[in-house]
């Protein structure tokens, strides 16, 4: 984590916390036979209904929507929501009595992006009862929490404009930038000797592949905590090259799994997809360029072939070792994000119907949100 994350995330708690405090409530625990609290009124918030005991936080849909949420509680309360952003992306629209000491809370809460960007963020569901001193707070999250986060803004090479050729080769990067853990060369000692790496940095996203034909592989840094984990996903944008005239390249690309883990839809390592290409001819021309190009695959950590620190994803852009018809293929946001189900984490590989094009937030026409 960023030391700027670091911050955000110190501001946001603070923030939190005042509104509690402002309230005047005691925040010790939600739950009656709290050690701290000797007292016949309480606040509970539950999951669901059949969870036999309160909790502290929930999960969200990354697609949002109205969230239904049950409160026991034997005294009247009032809901309330609270998170960092100017526009808040939750808010409490109903408190409705549903039993003796059964109530149900109606939470709005907005899609995570407008594209397809899953990266935790959290709220406050703050439950009060003012008058009686009580109250409890619930940390509502939507979304889940990245391994491994790129969204190549630190690639200053070229121009953002995908119909100009003018990448920088990986070789005339910048040092910092070649240390990033991106390796450009097939793993094979022997097989890397011969081959001359085809991968470019341009502003804000990479490629893969050049004009002479000649294919590119890419393989993601090391990530050494994926070892302890057993579902993750990966997501990434990816693009195929058409020229002005709006002839397309191949678009063959290659994904495995190298190092340990297989995709959770057969148990292999490795998985392939003809990448759409952008209309450069569009009106829209080029805010629509990535539309449509979202990807979002379910990895999972097997018995016999588990992750490791040597866990990374590999992305072949044709044939590395040969030239031929051209297979550029421009590639952007690589992220893979841990599901850690006992913590209630949305599984966005069961929501997406499996791995392949990403049918939650990928589809979206809008590819800006100043949320992230």
């Amino acid at each position: 984590m960023s030391n700027s994350n670091t911050l955000r995330d110190l501001v946001r708690l603070g923030a939190l916390l005042g509104a509690v405090l402002a309230a005047g409530v005691s925040l010790p625990s939600c739950r009656k036979d709290d050690p701290n609290a000797d007292r016949k009124e309480y606040i509970e918030f539950y999951r669901s209904l059949e969870d036999e005991e309160p909790s502290t936080w929930v999960s969200v849909p990354v697609m949002g929507g109205e969230v239904k949420l049950p409160v026991k509680a034997n005294v009247e309360f009032t809901a309330s929501w609270q998170d960092e952003l100017t526009s808040p992306w939750g808010k409490v629209t109903a408190v409705e009595k549903k039993g003796d000491d059964l109530y149900e809370v109606t939470l709005e809460v907005k899609p995570r992006s407008t594209y397809g960007y899953y990266t935790r963020r959290s709220g406050m569901l703050l439950l009060s009862a003012p008058e009686k001193s009580l109250g409890c707070y619930v940390d509502v999250h939507q979304g889940l929490l990245a391994r491994l986060s790129n969204d190549f803004s630190w690639a200053k090479y070229g121009t953002s404009d995908p119909r100009k050729l003018d990448g920088i080769p990986f070789a005339s990067w910048i040092l910092t930038d070649r240390e990033r853990g991106w390796l450009p060369v097939p793993t094979d000692p022997d097989e890397a000797k011969e081959y001359k790496p085809a991968v470019f940095g341009k502003n804000g996203f990479i490629q893969l592949g050049d004009d002479e034909g000649h294919g590119a592989v890419i393989h993601t840094p090391f990530v050494d905590d994926i070892r302890n984990d057993s579902l993750a996903v990966v997501s990434f944008r990816a693009v195929t090259y058409s020229d002005l005239e709006g002839h397309r390249d191949n678009g063959k690309l290659t994904v495995e799994i190298i190092g340990g883990g297989a995709f959770r839809d057969n148990g292999e390592t490795v998985m392939e997809f003809d990448v759409p290409g952008a209309d450069i001819t569009s009106e829209n021309y080029p805010a629509n360029f990535w539309w449509g190009s979202e990807y979002l695959l379910g990895i999972v950590s097997l018995p016999k072939n588990p992750f490791t620190g040597n866990t990374r994803i590999r992305f072949t852009a044709g044939d590395p070792a040969a030239t031929g018809t051209p297979n550029r293929i421009f590639i952007d946001n690589v992220y893979i994000r841990k599901i850690v189900e006992k913590n209630g984490d949305e599984d966005l590989f069961l929501a997406n119907g499996g791995s392949g094009k990403d049918n939650l937030l990928g589809p979206a026409p809008l590819q800006t949100d100043s949320s992230n």
